[in-house]
C-alpha cells in the first residue's frame, strides 16, 4: 500500500515546493511502480493468492475506474469550463520538463499514463485493504480521494484559491468525478476480488490443521465386539 501510495502523492508534493515532477518522477515514481511490480511477482511466485489476487484486481478495477473519472472531468472542462486546464497534459509537461515549450506527444502520453496509474494506484489500496466491501465503501473512498486533491498544494498552485473556491464549478467537478471513480472501483472489485473479509483473515480454502493422536488417548476395544 506504500508503494502504490507514492504516485498520488507526487505531483502534490511537487507543487509544495518539495521538488520538481521530472527529479521525483525518475527518482521515486519509478522506483516505487518497479518495487510493486516486485512485490506482485514475489506473491504470485509465494503463491500468496489472496494478496496477488486483490493487487491485481484493484489495479485492473482503478484503471477502468478513471475511464469514469474522466468522462466526468472532461465533459466539465470541455463543456462547462469546470476545470483551469487539462490536468493530464500539466501532468506530462511538468513530468517531462516541458513547461516553457508546451506539450508534445511524449509529454501527452507521459501524463496520461501517470493519471491513469494514479487511478490504478488508488483501486490497489483499495482492493488489498477492503477487499469486497460494499459499493457505498467505494464511493465514500473515492469522494476522500478527491477532498484529498482539493485541500492539497496542487489545487492551491492553479491559482483558484484552497480548494478551488474562487473557481466553484472546480470542487463540484472533482467530488463528481471522484464519486464515478468509486461506483466503478466498487461494483468491479466486488466483481473481480475473489473472497470476503480482510486481507489478514484465514484463507477460505486453508484445510483445517491434522490433529494427531496418539496411542495413549486410545480407548481400549473390547474383543468381544
Amino acid at each position: 500500500m506504500l508503494l502504490a501510495g507514492v504516485s498520488p502523492n507526487v505531483f502534490p508534493v511537487a507543487q509544495a515546493g518539495f521538488g520538481s515532477m521530472t527529479v521525483l518522477g525518475l527518482w521515486v515514481l519509478l522506483p516505487s511502480v518497479i518495487s510493486l511490480i516486485v512485490v506482485i511477482s514475489v506473491a504470485a511466485w509465494r503463491r500468496h493468492r489472496r494478496l496477488s489476487n486483490r493487487i491485481l484486481a484493484g489495479a485492473s478495477a482503478g484503471f477502468v475506474a478513471t475511464f469514469g473519472l474522466e468522462a466526468v472531468r472532461a465533459t466539465s472542462f470541455h463543456v462547462f469550463e469546470g476545470m483551469p486546464g487539462d490536468l493530464p497534459r500539466l501532468l506530462g509537461v511538468l513530468l517531462t520538463d516541458r513547461f516553457m515549450q508546451g506539450p508534445s506527444l511524449l509529454s501527452d502520453f507521459v501524463g496520461w499514463t501517470y493519471h491513469f496509474w494514479n487511478g490504478a494506484a488508488f483501486g490497489i489500496i483499495f482492493a488489498v485493504l477492503f477487499g469486497r466491501k460494499s459499493t457505498l465503501w467505494a464511493v465514500g473512498y473515492g469522494v476522500l480521494i478527491g477532498i484529498g486533491f482539493l485541500i492539497s498544494p496542487a489545487v492551491d498552485s492553479l491559482g483558484i484559491g484552497f480548494m478551488g473556491t474562487e473557481m466553484p464549478r472546480m470542487p463540484i467537478t472533482v467530488t463528481l468525478a471522484h464519486l464515478a471513480y468509486g461506483v466503478i472501483l466498487g461494483a468491479l472489485c466486488r466483481r473481480w476480488v475473489r473472497d470476503n473479509g480482510w486481507l489478514f483473515n484465514a484463507p477460505l480454502d486453508s484445510k483445517q490443521p491434522c490433529t494427531v493422536v496418539t496411542s495413549t488417548e486410545l480407548e481400549p476395544i473390547s474383543t468381544s465386539q
